[in-house]
C-alpha cells in the first residue's frame, strides 16, 4: 500500500513525542548517568594519585584518606548507575507501552482494504519484532548515553592535564574507529530491514498454517506446507547470517583498535615514564583510562547501530499509523434512538475503475423484513456493508432515519446495526462471552432468550459446560451451523434497530432456519431486518424481496409477485425446486 500524502509517519520526531510524555524519567536517567559518568571518570585518576603518593612514602593516614575518597566515589557511582537503570527502564517500557497502544487503537479504525494488503502474521511481526527494536534502542540509550558523554568529556580533561599529545593520540585513534563502526553500521541498515521483512513473512506463514490447519490436513498438504516453511525459514537464516557475518567484525573493530592503541600507549608511556616526563601513577592512569574510553566508545557505537536499526523498524511501523478514511466528521450528529428507516439514493460503488454497484435506489421502511437475492458476486454484501460504513459509496448516498450516514457519529451508527456474516468469527472465549461481546451487563434472562431464539439452546446438552464451554480459536469447537447460531444470538442481544443477516443461515437446515426467522419476526417487529440468502425457502416469507444482478437491482416485490413476473427470481425458484426434487429422488 503506497504511503498517502500527509499521513502520520513513524520517525525520530514521532518517537521523541512519546519520550516527552515521560520526560521526568528521561531527565532523571540522563542526569543520574551524568553523575555516574563523572564519578567513574575520577576513579582512575584517584588510583594513579594514590600510586604516586605511595611511592613518596607518605604517612598511612594520608593513604587512608584517599582510600575513603575512592570508596565514596564508588558508592556514588553505584547509586547513580542504579538510578540510571531504574529511570531508563521506566522510559523504555512506558514508551513501548504507549506506542503499542497507539498502534493497536489505530489498527481498529482501519478499513478492510488495509487488512487485505498486509497479512495478519506480518502485522503481528511489526507490532512485536519492530517494536522490540525501539525498546532495545531506548533501554541502551538511556542506560548508557548520559554517562558515556560525561565520562568522555571528563576523561579528556583529566588526561590532558597529564600529557596533551598522548591524550590527543588516544582520543583521535579511538574516535576514528568508532566513526568507522557507525558508518559501516549505517550501510548494514537495509540488510537488517530485510531480516525484519523476512521475519514478517515467516510469521504470516505460521499464522496462516495454524489458522488453516484443518484445511491443510483435509487436503493432505502437511508435507507441502512443511517444505514451504523450511524454504522461508532457510531464507530467514540466510539473511540473519548475512547480516551477522558483516556486523560482528564491525562490532569487534573498537576492541581491535583498542588493543593496538594500548600497545602504543604502553611503549610511549613507558618511555616517557623512564624519562621522568610521566609518573608511574600517570602511566597507570593512561592504561586504565584507555580501557574506560574503549568501553565507552563501544557503547556509543552500539547505541548508534541500534539507532540505525530502529530507523528501519520505524519505517515498517509507518503503514500502521495511516489515517482511517472512514471516520466521524467534525460535529457529527448523534443517533440516540434509531428507528431503522433506510434509503439508498442513486448509490454506486467503483473500485479500481470497475463499477461494482450502480444506480441503486431503494427505500426500506422501519420494521420491515427485506430479502436480497441474486447470483454470487452481484453486490448484495457490498450494498448492506454501506449501512455501517464498512465502505462508503463512490456516488449517491445511504440514508438512515432521514440522515446521510456520513454525517452520523460512527460509533452510534454501528451500535444501531447488528451484522451477522456468513463466515462467522468467534473469539477464543466461553460461549456466553461470545454472545454478550461488548455487552457484559446483559441480564441472564436476555442471554437465555437470545440463545433460545437462535436455536442454539438445542445444542447446549452436547457441550461439556453449556454456555461456559470454551469455543476455541475462531470457534473451532463448534460446527459451522452452531457458530452461525451463536452469532445470531450475539446480534439479538444487542437489540439493534437494523439487523443484517448476510447468508447467516447457510449452514443451518431449512426447517431450523425457518423457525429462527419466524421467532426473529416476533422479537424484532419494530426493527428492520435485511436478509441475504441463496436459498429461496429462507426468504420467501419476507415483506419485500430485492433481486440483484451485476451490481444493479433488476427486480423487486413480494415472493408471489416476483414468481408471477417470470423473471430472474422465478428462474431461481424453479432451479431450487428442481434441485430439491432431485435430492429427494436420490435419497429414495
Amino acid at each position: 500500500m503506497s504511503e498517502r500524502t500527509g499521513e502520520p509517519k513513524a520517525d525520530n520526531r514521532w518517537l521523541l513525542g512519546f519520550i516527552a510524555r515521560h520526560k521526568g524519567a528521561a531527565i532523571g536517567s540522563l542526569g543520574a548517568g551524568g553523575i555516574g559518568g563523572l564519578t567513574s571518570a575520577f576513579e582512575p585518576y584517584l588510583i594513579g594519585t594514590i600510586i604516586d603518593v605511595i611511592q613518596k612514602d607518605v604517612a598511612v593516614a594520608n593513604i587512608g584518606q584517599y582510600a575513603i575518597l575512592l570508596l565514596v566515589l564508588s558508592v556514588i557511582t553505584v547509586a547513580a548507575f542504579l538510578g540510571q537503570r531504574f529511570w531508563s527502564g521506566t522510559v523504555a517500557y512506558n514508551v513501548n507501552y504507549d506506542i503499542r497502544q497507539t498502534l493497536f487503537d489505530n489498527l481498529l479504525t482501519l478499513e478492510q482494504r488495509f487488512y487485505q494488503t498486509y497479512p495478519t502474521g506480518d502485522l503481528i511481526s511489526r507490532m512485536y519484532s519492530d517494536l522490540d527494536m525501539i525498546w532495545r534502542l531506548l533501554i541502551i540509550g538511556f542506560t548508557r548515553f548520559g554517562s558515556a558523554l560525561v565520562t568522555l568529556l571528563v576523561t579528556f580533561v583529566l588526561l590532558a592535564t597529564i600529557n596533551i599529545p598522548l591524550t590527543i593520540f588516544v582520543f583521535v585513534v579511538l574516535t576514528i574507529s568508532t566513526m568507522v563502526q557507525m558508518r559501516v553500521g549505517s550501510a548494514l541498515a537495509p540488510v537488517f530491514e530485510q531480516v525484519q521483512e523476512q521475519a514478517g513473512t515467516l510469521s504470516s506463514l505460521v499464522q496462516d498454517s495454524v489458522s488453516g490447519i484443518q484445511t491443510i490436513k483435509t487436503f493432505g498438504r502437511e508435507a507441502g506446507v512443511a517444505v514451504k516453511y523450511k524454504q522461508e525459514n532457510n531464507e530467514y537464516r540466510r539473511r540473519w547470517l548475512y547480516f551477522k557475518r558483516r556486523n560482528e567484525p564491525v562490532g569487534m573493530l573498537p576492541n581491535m583498535i583498542s588493543e593496538m592503541t594500548g600497545a602504543i600507549v604502553v611503549i610511549v608511556g613507558g618511555i616517557l615514564a623512564l624519562q621522568g616526563q610521566l609518573t608511574i601513577g600517570n602511566f597507570v592512569q593512561f592504561l586504565v583510562y584507555l580501557a574506560l574510553i574503549s568501553n565507552v566508545l563501544l557503547q556509543l557505537g552500539t547505541i548508534y547501530q541500534r539507532y540505525v536499526q530502529t530507523a528501519g523498524a520505524l519505517t515498517r511501523l509507518t503503514p500502521l499509523l495511516q489515517t482511517a478514511q472512514i471516520k466521524s466528521i467534525e460535529n457529527a450528529r448523534p443517533l440516540p434512538q434509531p428507528r431503522g428507516d433506510i434509503a439508498f439514493e442513486h448509490v454506486g460503488v467503483q473500485v479500481e475503475g470497475n463499477w461494482l454497484l450502480r444506480d441503486i435506489n431503494l427505500v426500506i421502511p422501519s420494521g420491515k423484513v427485506v430479502a436480497f437475492v441474486g447470483p454470487t458476486g452481484c453486490g448484495k454484501t457490498l450494498l448492506v456493508s454501506l449501512l455501517a460504513r464498512v465502505s462508503d459509496p463512490t456516488e449517491g448516498r445511504v440514508v438512515i432515519d432521514g440522515q446521510d450516514v456520513k454525517v452520523l457519529q460512527l460509533d452510534m451508527l454501528r451500535r444501531a446495526i447488528a451484522y451477522v456474516p456468513q463466515s462467522t468469527f468467534l473469539f477464543s472465549q466461553p460461549v456466553h462471552a461470545n454472545v454478550r461481546m461488548g455487552r457484559e451487563a446483559v441480564a441472564d434472562e436476555q442471554l437465555d432468550e437470545a440463545v433460545s431464539i437462535s436455536r442454539f439452546k438445542n445444542d447446549l446438552p452436547q457441550l461439556p459446560h453449556g454456555l461456559d464451554t470454551m469455543v476455541g480459536e475462531k470457534g473451532v469447537m463448534l460446527s459451522g451451523g452452531q457458530k452461525q447460531r451463536v452469532a445470531i444470538a450475539r446480534a439479538i442481544v444487542r437489540d439493534p434497530a437494523i439487523l443484517v443477516l448476510d447468508d447467516a443461515l447457510s449452514s443451518v437446515d431449512t426447517h431450523t432456519a425457518a423457525d429462527i426467522l419466524n421467532d426473529l419476526r416476533q422479537v424484532l417487529r419494530s426493527r428492520t431486518s435485511l436478509i441475504i440468502a441463496h436459498r429461496i425457502a429462507t426468504v420467501k416469507n419476507a415483506d419485500h424481496v430485492v433481486v440483484m444482478d451485476q451490481g444493479k437491482i433488476v427486480e423487486q416485490g413480494t415472493h408471489d409477485s416476483l414468481v408471477a413476473a417470470n423473471g430472474l427470481y422465478a428462474r431461481m425458484v424453479e432451479r431450487e425446486l428442481h434441485t430439491d426434487n432431485t435430492q429427494v429422488a436420490v435419497e429414495q
